[in-house]
């Protein structure tokens, strides 16, 4: 039995290799370890005592948690190419920052006003190998295509959408979905008053990001989703709040339109 905490990119390939060798793998939040640390009162902060942490995290916890099953081959795969491609295009940020701070400093560094076009050319490349992957597979381009129904959501979303849900099949309703993404906000109760704070956060940002920027292209341009969040502004709620609520409704959407497809692909197989 191996327990990860999740760090970005490097547990991924970690766990894959070691749940194909036979390991039960736990992949471990890192809040959650954070949280218990401090329960323990811990003093220590280095990597023998954060194993120690999370071997025994993992001992005592091990009945909650669910064990790691990795997302099919083609969906692991472009996991992996949208991730490269955000990543090609925020190291195409940072370059042309760094270019544009030296540029009258140092004009002899012209000469490597090209190389952001060739990274950006680069990112094209990937783009178009991921919507391959999508393409080639039945499952994933019928929740592509179904993703693409949904106002807001254009290629690039749906891709996200994708790469940073996993396995949609995983999860047991649309509120399990909206609670992965972090969407969903945290109940405080105090005596008999019982309050809603802010979206818990724990999921991937990238795929909170994903969904609100899918509500603000709704709000833009589907009346419907107007309305829908004018209504929260009318009740005094600031507009930030109202656009994350339709982000969290768009999200409990893009599960229900992907079971829907995954069901109706099934019947045209079966038929």
């Amino acid at each position: 039995m191996v327990g990860v905490e999740a760090t970005g990119s490097y547990h991924r390939p970690l766990a894959y290799a070691l749940h194909r060798a036979g390991f039960p793998v736990y992949v471990l939040q890192p809040l959650s370890v954070a949280s218990y640390a401090r329960s323990l009162l811990r003093r220590a902060k280095t990597d023998r005592a954060d194993a120690r942490l999370i071997a025994r995290f993992l001992s005592e916890r091990v009945h909650e948690l669910p064990a790691y099953e990795p997302s099919p081959d083609s969906l692991t795969l472009l996991s992996v190419l949208v991730r490269l491609e955000a990543g090609l295009a925020s190291d195409r940020v940072a370059l042309l920052n760094r270019l544009h701070a030296w540029a009258y400093v140092l004009p002899s560094l012209s000469d490597l006003e090209g190389i952001p076009d060739r990274i950006q050319g680069i990112a094209r490349e990937v783009r178009s190998r991921a919507l391959e992957v999508v393409r080639s597979d039945p499952l994933l381009s019928g929740w592509f295509s179904a993703l693409l129904s949904l106002p807001g959501v254009g290629e690039a979303i749906a891709l996200r959408v994708l790469a940073y849900s996993g396995d949609m099949r995983r999860f047991s309703s649309a509120r399990a979905y909206a609670a992965f993404t972090g969407l969903t906000p945290r109940l405080h109760q105090s005596g008999q008053s019982p309050e809603r704070g802010r979206i818990s956060r724990v999921g991937p940002p990238a795929l909170r990001g994903a969904f609100y920027m899918a509500a603000l292209s709704a709000y833009r341009f589907h009346p419907d989703r107007r309305a829908f969040v004018e209504a929260l502004l009318a009740r005094g709620k600031p507009k930030r709040l109202a656009l994350v609520a339709l982000a969290n409704r768009l999200a409990r959407a893009a599960w229900s339109v992907c079971v829907r497809a995954e069901v109706g692909g099934l019947d045209n197989l079966a038929g």
